[in-house]
């Protein structure tokens, strides 16, 4: 293990084959985190800044489930507040301005909007009474109603039959899948291990003792052990489903609830945003947002109960889109938007912990639960914007096995250099600028030196051809849709999953991936497949099947 922030060390430029080895060397580790959400990577960071030998494994890819398909807010949830769970809103407030400070660039300060009617739920009063006790917890002010004029013209083209006006407040935005990739490239800088595509098949144990883990990487069938101090349970919607194989199932202390969540992107220019838009939807009066988010404009989210196995891609029913549409029509009415208009979708799987008994999917608390058991440590539910929280009382749980300073929890999560300086100094224009810094953080230079003429944006995304090269030299990317849906968000918000750009892509990271040309096919019909039935729309000829994750073996 490095004890500094060493950049580009060794550990870091590992390929996977490498990785791969390093699982087999025999070696204990102190810790091993199953799960490459926002909740392992953020334990896993935590824990590499404290100086543990700690292994994250992750059974697809890194953010595949719902850290990759949030609504990217990082906020504290007014509704949560409204809704009596108060605790969970101050902390998740309180967070968030740590992360506004610590995340620059990724996390960033956000306004946002709710309109107001006649004889409509929230009043005016009552929800600028919300808002100031927000801005209590979070010790700042930025909160103002708008009269129907002035609201207008904030927020064009919005519905005006019966509009008193709008209240304006701050929240922030991310990009989630990012964030997970910022903490778990920082973590290997420090010397942590992380790899994807590995499933967990069972826990190993000595009497009640867990000791370790079996695996399966995906490249071949063969299984072998490994050993830790500490095996941390961060699956997600899969939390309730991994325990040893001598433990009471029926003992459980939580019950996970799948639900799911999902989303339609359009074109800025085909609906154009500043703010974040909260619209209580005509049908049902739940929240749903409209928002500016990679140069394109998101609308979302649904929240249902979501039966379908967990290992098969998510994706939007009929029922969802057309609930969707029929709240953009309610609060745009004369933009007269269609399917034809919708660039993609995407859905995600929530891992909230049910209540009991008979509560709304929208109803269900949002708060985490921690369970510790000989060896195992098991983490579920929460919130994006809480994972820095998380990962503090969990690794509360094992001070005592380990001996370092608890006071070590509390600093700056992510790395703080000099990047920002660099990238002045450097001369780019300043969106690529926060693009770099938000990527990549302290390496900003590091990338910079070695991608200044890939320093370009790809059609109208925010992404840049270094981050792909990027992306295969340094960040395990396996499948076609790693590169596209997670290292970066190309196939979200470019027409038909950015098909039109895959001959450049090729043509520029070939080299660094390990795929000749029937590879390349076999990932391109890969890719078109999956996003097709996953990642189009209702009405453009999707089939509504669920799609089996062809990603658990990849081809020699």
């Amino acid at each position: 293990m490095t004890s500094e922030f060493d950049p580009l060390s060794s550990n870091f430029k590992m390929t996977r084959q490498q990785r791969l080895a390093e699982l087999k060397d025999g070696r204990c580790w102190d810790m091993i985190i199953i799960g490459g959400g926002i909740t392992g990577a953020g334990i896993l960071k935590l824990a590499s800044k404290l100086k543990l030998k700690v292994l994250l494994l992750e059974q697809k890819d890194f953010a595949w489930g719902s850290s990759s398909r949030s609504s990217k807010m990082v906020h504290g949830g007014l509704r949560y507040m409204a809704q009596g769970q108060v605790k969970l809103t101050v902390e998740s407030v309180r967070e968030r301005q740590k992360l506004l400070k610590e995340a620059q660039d990724l996390v960033t300060d956000h306004s946002f909007v709710m309109s107001h009617y006649q004889r409509e739920f929230p009043w005016p009063w009552l929800f600028n009474a919300l808002l100031a006790a927000y801005d209590v917890f979070a010790g700042i002010k930025k909160r103002k109603f708008w009269s129907k004029l002035k609201y207008l013209s904030l927020v064009p083209k919005a519905k005006e039959q019966d509009l008193l006006g709008g209240s304006q407040f701050s929240d922030a935005l991310t990009e989630d899948a990012r964030l997970v990739q910022r903490l778990i490239q920082e973590a290997k800088l420090l010397g942590a291990q992380a790899v994807n595509y590995v499933r967990v098949l069972d826990l190993l144990t000595t009497g009640e003792q867990v000791t370790g883990v079996k695996v399966q990487a995906a490249e071949n069938a063969q299984t072998f052990t490994i050993n830790a101090k500490v095996v941390v349970n961060a699956t997600g919607a899969w939390s309730d489903a991994l325990l040893p194989t001598t433990a009471d199932k029926t003992a459980l202390p939580f019950k996970m609830r799948p639900l799911r969540g999902s989303h339609i992107i359009l074109p800025s220019w085909r609906l154009p945003v500043a703010s974040v838009i909260a619209v209580l939807h005509p049908k049902d009066k739940r929240p749903v947002q409209i928002y500016p988010w990679q140069n394109v404009t998101v609308v979302g989210t649904t929240d249902v109960e979501h039966h379908q196995d967990l290992n098969f891609e998510p994706q939007i029913s009929v029922q969802e889109f057309d609930y969707l549409m029929q709240c953009i029509t309610h609060q745009f009415p004369s933009m007269k938007i269609s399917v034809d208009d919708v660039i993609s979708s995407y859905s995600g799987v929530r891992p909230v912990i049910a209540s009991g008994g008979i509560i709304s999917p929208s109803k269900e608390k949002r708060e985490h639960g921690i369970w510790q058991s000989p060896g195992l440590i098991t983490v579920a539910g929460g919130k994006l914007t809480t994972f820095k929280l998380i990962a503090q009382q969990v690794l509360h749980k094992v001070q005592s096995d380990f001996g370092f300073d608890n006071e070590l929890l509390s600093q700056p999560i992510f790395e703080q250099g000099k990047a920002k300086d660099y990238l002045a100094s450097a001369r780019l224009p300043r969106h690529i600028q926060k693009q770099i810094n938000a990527c990549y953080g302290a390496l900003s230079q590091v990338f910079t030196e070695q991608n200044r003429e890939l320093c370009q944006t790809i059609s109208y995304s925010r992404h840049l051809w270094g981050e792909l090269l990027w992306a295969v030299k340094y960040e395990q990317v396996v499948h076609l849709d790693d590169l596209l849906l997670r290292r970066t968000r190309l196939g979200n918000v470019l027409p038909e999953g950015g098909l039109d750009y895959l001959s450049e892509i090729k043509a520029l990271c070939a080299e660094f991936l390990p795929w000749d040309e029937a590879r390349w096919q076999l990932e391109s019909n890969r890719y078109k497949k999956l996003w097709q039935e996953s990642y189009s729309c209702p009405g453009k000829d999707m089939p509504q099947t669920a799609m089996p994750d062809p990603a658990l073996v990849i081809p020699q």
